[in-house]
């Protein structure tokens, strides 16, 4: 198999005065340096570095390049445009790997450099943020959007993102189109060279297409249903990354449905099978932007279950089910050597260490053994990091540190020693009480009410696999601890959560009160980025006019005294439906009127009060399109613009949301600053904020509709908000079907 030396990458990875990580992977071994450059002078060098190369395979190699300033008193200029470049073994620079021009350049406009910037004083902070990248999913890859907005604030500062969080999985290791499947088994063998085995299965170029599931549910314990060509070996995770972040990676062509070799199987028609290839065929062509983005954006992620496989970790049953089967706990440990090669590396490079690092290198050279390579990865417990940004952003591990109170029951997304270990990563990286953080918690702390409650009173009916039974709610305890948590130990006096895994985008102001003590939360949710379907889509319509705007909750550390504690009238209403939980030895959560009806006489200790935004033009809470993120935060005010590329247009959900408001108090009115705004254009905002918001353009460098011909048109001005339909405004992405990256 022929294979491009650039196999992935340049991804712009952890950036901050000390040092600039540059992540790539090769198919060849190299001597990679980085230099920093003062983009106003480019023959000014600001500072150089090496890379740390790790060898996964003949042809498999990872290298961190990290970048320190030659002034180490006051480091990389800050809120200035800085631009970076590579060498490769003393010679080869990114133009003369062909990335700063043809058709598909990594580089905005008519910069020279891939660029970037270090944010200390520009008032506000820009972050983008997505979850849930399936390559086979219906409708536009949400991270195009992403890619528009950095290109339309590429030399804006004010505006420009700064960092992009992706919040968890950035790849289905679980569900993988059918067209694709042979070429990841074939190229991750070209890869790490070797037939990649896992104990109790057939090597995976002997299972046909679509053959997994009943090997992976029978031999390995798992429970994704949607697993029929399910990853296994470690060379096919890696080979995932590589296709992921990389067109030229992509088989020449996709294979018909007669070239795929299914074992005789006939379950999957040719109308799926066209389906998939039409979708894989369009992210395949929406990837030289996606590259674009990730070389010019900060970018951080933490996984989530479908990074290794859909339900991990959820409950004791499975994890011990898993880690009991020698098929299960290698695949497990090669998703996870993927995920800290492809991913966590770049996140902190010194808190993963050197050590696992050599571990996985050694599996990989075969120096290590089978029995130490797993156990290093199943027992790893430094996953979670600090980003930093300002406010600081606590990425939170909620996979790997989970407590199980009961065998089929829900988790603790994190269990307590979890939390204090995250406190202390908190202050070591210079978070102090009084000051406000974002946090990344995978799902959301906060979700659809109506969702939550449902849930619970459906788990006994069908069990915790079929209905995702892991949110924070599933565990009212592990619930109860994060608040104390982000309270007590943090110290917060308000945050903003930011999460993605539901499959749909929305915004709620939500604030807990723990004994008097309040804390508000800004719930932002960005889901899926490239996984809607048109069913889904109707169900969550439905799902968000359901939904009730207001909710309120308050709870107990253990079930409340009652006036009556007899009476089938008590326990009607103490079913799931209308209690959250109901056990002697758990917290219980009820709405304020229920309380009254089972005459409960005890105080309450904590509530909860949430605010949805409600988008009035759609008559729903939530957004079931691919969208992306943008989160503003100004003085407390956060912003939160859910993007959605359709049609080669830029549309836009946007809420504005007052982060440090306790909304424990009465309802809000027409005119308070939660209501949302929609379909507006990329700078957002309310209409009377806009001369406010908009950029400078003579600041900025060049007026917004100056044309590159390298790069095709610039994203242009909205156009009336009624073209799109719903009062949703479009911003046209360049004309005759030219998107920014230049491809018709």
């Amino acid at each position: 198999m022929e294979l491009e030396w650039l196999l992935a990458g340049p991804i712009l990875r952890r950036t901050e005065p000390g040092q600039v990580c540059v992540w790539l992977a090769t198919s060849e071994p190299a001597a990679i340096s980085g230099e920093v450059l003062a983009l106003a002078d480019p023959s000014r060098r600001l500072g150089i570095g090496d890379a740390e190369s790790v060898r996964l395979g003949p042809r498999m190699f990872v290298h961190l390049v990290r970048i320190r300033p030659g002034d180490t008193q006051h480091g990389f200029p800050t809120d200035a445009l800085l631009a970076y470049d590579l060498v490769v073994d003393g010679a080869r620079r990114l133009g003369d790997l062909g990335l700063l021009d043809g058709p598909s350049p990594i580089v905005y406009r008519s910069l020279p450099l891939p660029t970037f910037f270090i944010r200390e004083r520009i008032h506000a902070l820009n972050v983008l943020h997505g979850s849930c990248r399936k390559l086979h999913a219906g409708g536009e890859d949400a991270l195009g959007a992403a890619d528009a907005l950095v290109h339309r604030f590429a030399l804006d500062l004010d505006h420009r993102a700064g960092a992009l969080f992706l919040t968890g999985d950035q790849i289905y290791a679980d569900d993988v189109g059918g067209p694709l499947s042979r070429h990841l088994t074939e190229l991750g063998r070209e890869l790490t060279g070797k037939v990649d085995d896992v104990p109790g299965l057939p090597p995976p170029g002997e299972i046909p297409v679509y053959g997994r599931k009943e090997l992976v549910h029978e031999r390995a314990g798992f429970t994704s249903p949607d697993s029929p060509n399910h990853l296994i070996g470690f060379g096919e995770f890696c080979a995932m990354y590589v296709t992921a972040w990389n067109e030229r990676s992509w088989p020449e062509h996709l294979p018909s449905r007669r070239e795929l070799d299914t074992g005789g199987r006939t379950g999957f028609g040719r109308r799926n099978h066209r389906a998939e290839v039409k979708a894989l065929e369009r992210t395949r062509a929406a990837l030289p932007r996606v590259r674009r983005l990730l070389a010019n954006t900060p970018t951080y992620m933490i996984f989530d279950d479908h990074d290794v496989t859909d339900d991990w970790n959820i409950t004791a049953d499975w994890r011990r089910t898993v880690e009991s089967s020698p098929a299960g706990r290698r695949v497990v440990a090669n998703a996870l050597a993927a995920y800290w090669a492809f991913q966590g590396w770049g996140n902190d490079p010194d808190r993963v260490g050197d050590q696992l690092g050599r571990t996985i290198a050694g599996y990989a050279e075969g120096t290590t053994a089978p029995d130490s390579y797993e156990k290093a990865l199943w027992s790893f417990d430094r996953w979670s990091f600090v980003a930093p940004t300002d406010p600081p952003t606590l990425f939170l591990d909620t996979r790997t540190q989970r407590r199980y109170d009961a065998p089929e029951g829900g988790a603790r997304l994190i269990d307590r020693q979890g939390l204090q270990q995250e406190a202390r990563l908190a202050k070591s990286a210079g978070h102090r009480p009084g000051r406000p953080m974002i946090v990344v918690s995978a799902v959301p702390v906060c979700g659809l009410e109506i969702v939550e409650r449902r849930q619970r009173y459906a788990v006994d009916a069908v069990g915790p696999y079929a209905i995702d039974f892991e949110a924070w709610h599933s565990n009212l305890q592990g619930f109860v601890d994060l608040v104390r948590f982000l309270l007590e130990d943090l110290g917060l006096p308000w945050a903003v959560m930011c999460s993605g895994d539901v499959h749909y985008g929305f915004t709620v102001n939500v604030t807990v009160d723990a004994e008097g003590r309040a804390l508000p939360i800004t719930q932002l949710v960005s889901s899926p980025l490239h996984h809607s379907g048109t069913t889904s889509r109707i169900v969550l319509t439905t799902l968000g006019i359901l939904s009730r705007e207001r909710h309120e909750r308050i709870g107990w550390d253990h079930p409340p005294s009652l006036r009556d504690h007899t009476g089938l009238r008590r326990k009607i209403l103490q079913r799931p439906s209308n209690a959250d939980e109901w056990n002697a030895d758990s917290p219980v959560f009820v709405a304020p009127h229920l309380a009254d009806r089972l005459g409960v006489t005890e105080p309450p200790r904590y509530r909860e009060w949430r605010d949805y935004a409600q988008i009035d033009e759609a008559r729903t809470s939530l957004i079931g399109l691919n969208n992306v993120g943008w989160l503003s935060l100004e003085d407390g005010i956060a912003t939160h613009r859910l993007l959605v590329r359709q049609h080669g247009r830029i549309l836009t959900f946007t809420a504005v949301v007052d982060a440090r408001d306790d909304d424990s108090g009465s309802p809000r009115s027409a005119d308070d600053p939660v209501a949302p705004h929609v379909g507006e254009d990329l700078l957002g905002g309310r209409q009377e904020e806009r001369d406010r918001v908009r950029p400078d353009h003579d600041r900025a460098g060049g007026d917004e509709h100056e044309v590159h011909p390298r790069e095709g048109d610039l994203v242009g001005e909205p156009r009336h908000a009624h073209d799109l339909g719903q009062g949703q405004v479009g911003v046209q992405v360049g004309e005759a079907g030219v998107d920014p990256v230049g491809h018709p």
